[in-house]
């Protein structure tokens, strides 16, 4: 289970549940998207326009390579206001996982529901929590806002590509893609739109890395409506877990170990995320959920 993936089409989660690898150094972001935002798209464009186009020919190309879509457009103004997005994932390995974003007013709610658990983020009035009940933590988050997939790409405007469409469900769909690239790698965004409301359907990312195997999430859109329901944003659902963030080195260390023990995470595996039992004294919320949620509970996971 791999939070960057969801949550690269689902959102800018801050929930950093399940980073696919974790080292003390660095910690995993939970939003692959977003970490592919700060792109540079200038290649694409030059790479789109022929060497020999010139004068209005060459501006047309800019044109196109530059526009967004209308549905896309469309869609994202919904988050600008009160709004509750539904998806249901599915990876590679057909492993699925059930996201829940909402917004109202100032308050956000973010709820990630795997084979193994559930994990989280609130905002409200001014507070932020990650929580997990997998390993039954939290600890207060400085983030004040999530963006979407679809927000991202409107805010940042990332020009329309046409590369990768999959001609097959052009029948039954419109279809605009999105693509961010990077020096190492390629994220393509499809998103599928009805045909006669324009409303979002699903949308896939195909993440494409020099010298490794292309790796597909499709995101099906359950619900996508203007309106949130208030019971969302009970901070209780984090706050009354176990405060992370509170605890003495040793406390710690005995809750770490506890909880390793339960779910199945090795010294060995400790080993292969960067971590020496002494190191869990000291050791984040977000890469300790992350050591669970990468070695733990295995016979879940398959």
């Amino acid at each position: 289970m791999d939070i960057k993936k969801i949550c690269a089409a689902l959102c800018a989660c801050v929930v950093c549940l399940c980073a696919a690898g974790c080292s003390k150094d660095s910690k995993e972001s939970s939003s692959a998207t977003e970490s592919k935002a700060n792109v540079s798209t200038a290649d694409n464009a030059d790479s789109a326009k022929s060497e020999d186009s010139k004068g209005d020919e060459s501006d047309a190309d800019s044109k196109v390579l530059n526009e967004q879509g209308e549905l896309i457009t469309k869609t994202a103004a919904i988050f600008d206001g009160d709004y509750t997005l539904k998806t249901t994932c599915t990876e590679a390995d057909g492993s699925k996982q059930e996201v829940v974003r909402a917004k109202k007013g100032g308050n956000i709610y973010l709820k990630v529901t795997s084979d193994i658990g559930t994990s989280g983020f609130i905002y409200v009035d001014g507070a932020g929590y990650d929580y997990d009940n997998v390993t039954g933590v939290y600890h207060k988050s400085d983030v004040t806002e999530l963006d979407g997939v679809l927000e991202s790409i409107v805010k940042q405007n990332l020009p329309r590509t046409y590369g990768h469409i999959n001609s097959d469900e052009a029948d039954d769909f419109d279809i605009e893609e999105y693509t961010y690239t990077g020096d190492t790698y390629i994220t393509a965004i499809d998103l599928y739109f009805d045909k006669s409301d324009g409303s979002l359907k699903k949308y896939t990312q195909t993440f494409t890395i020099e010298g490794s195997d292309d790796t597909v999430s499709e995101y099906t859109v359950d619900e996508l409506s203007g309106d949130a329901d208030d019971s969302l944003f009970d901070v209780s659902q984090a706050t009354s877990l176990v405060d992370f963030d509170s605890m003495s080195e040793d406390q710690r260390l005995g809750y770490c170990q506890g909880i390793f023990n339960k779910a199945g995470v090795t010294t060995d595996n400790l080993s292969a995320g960067g971590y020496q039992t002494d190191d869990l004294k000291t050791i984040s919320y977000d890469s300790f959920v992350s050591l669970v949620y990468t070695y733990g509970y295995k016979s879940a996971q398959q």
